[in-house]
This record gives structure tokens, sequence and C-alpha cells, in this order.
């Protein structure tokens, strides 16, 4: 997968509407078996299925900013990370994430805005620059996703896919099943029974592409999750991020999304 604009979205807003949505993650090896299905019941009507997509985007969209404090784990073949990060993000591609060393300091501070990427390697004192492009987010991030995408997850706020049939369904296991289809793509959401998102999946010729799971809601202040675990098939990862502290609107420092090197660093320029 080399990012979520493979699905053509609808425009932002009111649904139908794109909505908007940890950096250097987390990840438990991919079992080589299919990926578990939702178990799908019997199907719910139309005006059902609206009223939790609408419920959701209500809520969801009331979101515009999250920063706070992460434990983030990335297991992959070849790639293995766990540490704490300090995550900003800020819609609609605004990111800062900084990873910590177990005193607390900065070892990688990470910066994107307007499509522009921003690395620091506090103890090398080098500073990489170039487009936020997928890939070059990728070598620093381990996310082949590209910074508007990954912001809209991280703010539970999956992008949607330009669908010409939805359709509906009861899940035995408890909860409902919205699924949205486009010509060659899927889009599968899954509600529990309080009616909350916890699960988004993306297809493309039957194939998973991405899959971001929702869970632990805050039950003060904002309709937000406190932990995202993402699925990425063809890199057999998964990434999942859990706040320990975490705050939604909240006032950012001024200059936190800047992208520019500092004083006396070696800059080295990303491809375009």
């Amino acid at each position: 997968m080399t990012n979520l604009k493979i699905f053509p979205t609808t425009n932002k807003g009111r649904l139908p509407g794109r909505l908007p949505a940890l950096i250097a993650l987390f990840v438990l090896l991919l079992s080589a078996c299919a990926p578990v299905r939702p178990n799908k019941g019997e199907p719910v009507s139309q005006g059902f299925a609206d009223s939790l997509m609408q419920e959701w985007v209500d809520n969801s969209e009331l979101i515009s900013s999250v920063q706070g404090l992460a434990r983030v784990e990335v297991k992959a073949p070849m790639t293995s990370i766990n540490g704490g990060q300090v995550l900003i993000a800020e819609k609609p591609d605004r990111l800062r994430a900084e990873t910590l060393n177990p005193f607390g300091m900065p070892l990688v501070s990470l910066t994107a805005s307007a499509g522009q990427l921003g690395v620091l390697l506090t103890a090398q004192n080098l500073y990489y620059t170039g487009a936020a492009t997928p890939e070059n987010l990728q070598q620093f991030a381990h996310i082949p996703l590209n910074v508007p995408d990954l912001v809209s997850l991280l703010l539970y706020q999956p992008p949607l896919i330009e669908a010409w049939k939805v359709a509906a369904y009861v899940l035995k296991d408890g909860g409902w099943l919205v699924v949205r289809y486009a010509t060659l793509q899927r889009q599968e959401l899954v509600f529990n029974q309080s009616r909350q998102l916890v699960e988004v999946s993306y297809f493309k010729n039957n194939d998973l592409l991405v899959k971001a799971k929702y869970a632990k809601f805050m039950e003060q202040g904002a309709f937000y999750p406190a932990l995202l675990t993402l699925d990425l098939p063809e890199k057999y990862a998964t990434i999942s991020l859990e706040f320990s502290d975490v705050e939604t609107n909240g006032q950012l420092r001024p200059g936190v999304f800047d992208v520019k090197p500092p004083v006396g660093a070696k800059v080295v320029y990303l491809p375009k």
C-alpha cells in the first residue's frame, strides 16, 4: 500500500463527506492466515445506517487537534520499536512526533506541515528535509501513508471512499457493520453496541490494504479513543499507539509545526 489516496474520497463536510483524520509506531506481526472478518447477520435499513454514520461524523468533527504522551510499539519484519512519544496532530496536515529516550529526552523530532517534512536526529545533529510524501514519511515513521490521511486517522476521522452503494448489517457478536462500495474498492466500518466507530477497513480487489481499530474511549471531554491500532498486511505489520496523557482541541505552542532546521545542524535534502 502506498497511501489511502488510492481511494477516491468525497468532499469534506456533511455526509456524504470526506472526513479529515503517531508516528513512529507499533506493531504485532500479522498472522499468515486471512484477517478475521466481522460476523455479519441480517441487513438493517439505510436510515439506521445513515444515523450511525451521522452520529460518528457529528462527534468526530468536533476534534480539530490532539496532543499528548503515548506509548508506541512497532513490530514488523526487520523492525521492532517500543518507546515513548510526544505526539501532536492538527487538521488538515500538521503533525509533530518526538521519539523519547528512557530519560524523556528527544532522540528524533519529526514535523510535517503544508506538504513539507523535517526530521531532526538529535545525537547526530542531522536535519532531513523535503516533501512530505508517503515514501519520505515511511523512512522515519514506518507508516506508508501521506500526512493528511495519517492525521485523519489520528483524529478519529478516517477518510471515506467515494461510494456508489452502501449496505448495513447487524453483527452477530453485537454492533453493526456499514459497507461502502466503489468500483474496485470497498470500505467496512464497524460500530459497537454503544454506536461508537471501533474499526474501519479499506479493501482493493478484495485485498485488505489497511485496517484501523479504535478503543479505550475517553470518559470525560471529547469523544476520542486513547488507543489506535493499524494493521498493514502488505508490510506484515500492525501499528498501535496508546495515549497515557492526551488532550483534544488544546492550545498548541506557537511554531510547533514549523519545518526548518535548527541553527548549526547539517541539512540533508530528501528526494522529491
